[in-house]
């Protein structure tokens, strides 16, 4: 049985990624879903009662749509526009994710999201320990996410 901070990771990708997003992610990871090629890796550092990383691994081919939803266009946004929007994605995840494991009165400092195309986002440092790891899968894609604590600090 995953752990409450696994279940937390999940349910805060999956809440964000439809009120977001206006994606409808699932639990099970289809076998298109699971061949789907990486998209864009985004880390978010964060520090407060404990700092870390979290990374987001997106595949499929859903980055235009998510983008244009976030937005309400019709037509998706230049690719620039669409990583960014990825980046926000994680930034909300991240953001109500901490409060949810740490406490609602515990305060976290965000920094800018780092995202990139088809791997890991330059001047990537040591993550930390891993501590949480979920996966939603989303029409012909899915999100992975990744929760790192440095120096120590136990979720």
């Amino acid at each position: 049985m995953p752990d409450k901070t696994t279940v937390q990771l999940f349910r805060t990708a999956v809440l964000t990624f439809e009120e977001l997003g206006f994606l409808l992610p699932s639990e099970e990871i289809d076998a298109r879903q699971a061949a789907a090629a990486l998209a864009a890796v985004v880390h978010l550092d964060f520090t407060g009662p404990f700092a870390g990383t979290l990374e987001l691994r997106f595949y499929g081919d859903l980055l235009p749509e998510l983008a244009a939803n976030m937005l309400g266009e019709e037509e998706p946004p230049p690719f620039q526009e669409q990583l960014d929007a990825l980046g926000e994605v994680t930034n909300v995840i991240c953001g109500n994710l901490l409060p949810a494991i740490a406490g609602r009165e515990q305060v976290f400092d965000l920094c800018e999201p780092r995202v990139a195309a088809d791997g890991p986002p330059a001047g990537n440092q040591a993550l930390g320990e891993l501590q949480a790891e979920a996966a939603v899968g989303l029409a012909g894609g899915r999100a992975e996410l990744s929760l790192y604590v440095r120096a120590d600090a136990v979720v």
